[in-house]
Formats: structure tokens, C-alpha cells, sequence
């Protein structure tokens, strides 16, 4: 039963492009292509766009889940991805935060 299992698994792609219509489904939203659907985990961006076509990268997660890295208008151009992630420019406020409020405490011991 094991090796039977073992084959019925799904692959997990590297990267998928998918065309399709952007739907509110009961738990979220879903994409509507080629006969079927994918439930996507989008960013809250991706909301305004439903009721139109829309192409979406990302990795598959289970049988029909994808995980999007992009969610876009079908025809216009794939948007360009952000060269550096929000997390990191937020720990590098605190890491500056945290350097400035040091010495800002230094020079008040000094005065």
C-alpha cells in the first residue's frame, strides 16, 4: 500500500503560470481554469481583481492550492517583483531604530 501511495502523490512544481477567471469561493479565492479551479493563497492585493481574467505565478501546495508570488490583470504586462522583501527593510529600520537610540543614550550620558 505503501509504494501505491508513493506514486499517487501530487509533485510539487517549481513554479507554475496560470490564466484564468479570479473568483470568491467559500473559503477565499480561486481560480477558474481549464475546467477546473486552484485555491490561492493571494496577497489582500489581489481581491480587486475579481470577476476578471487574471495570471497568476506561483508553487502548487497540495492537489488544487497554489501559493502566489504575483496576481495580475490577464494581457497586461507581468508586473516586476520587488528587489528587496518588506521584511527585510523592516529589520533594517530596527536595526538603525535600535543604533540611533543607542547613541542617542550614549551622548546623553556624556552631557
Amino acid at each position: 500500500m505503501g509504494p501505491l501511495l508513493e506514486r499517487a502523490s501530487v509533485p510539487v512544481s517549481p513554479d507554475l503560470h496560470l490564466r484564468g477567471e479570479l473568483v470568491e469561493g467559500p473559503l477565499g479565492l480561486l481560480l477558474q481554469a481549464g475546467g477546473g479551479h486552484w485555491e490561492l493563497d493571494a496577497p489582500r492585493s489581489a481581491r480587486r481583481l475579481v470577476g476578471r481574467e487574471v495570471e497568476v505565478t506561483g508553487h502548487r501546495a497540495g492537489f488544487n492550492g497554489l501559493i502566489c508570488k504575483q496576481v495580475w490583470p490577464a494581457g497586461t504586462a507581468q508586473p516586476r517583483r520587488m528587489q528587496l522583501p518588506i521584511e527585510r527593510l523592516l529589520v533594517g529600520g530596527f536595526v538603525i531604530y535600535g543604533l540611533l537610540a543607542t547613541l542617542a543614550g550614549l551622548a546623553g550620558q556624556l552631557s
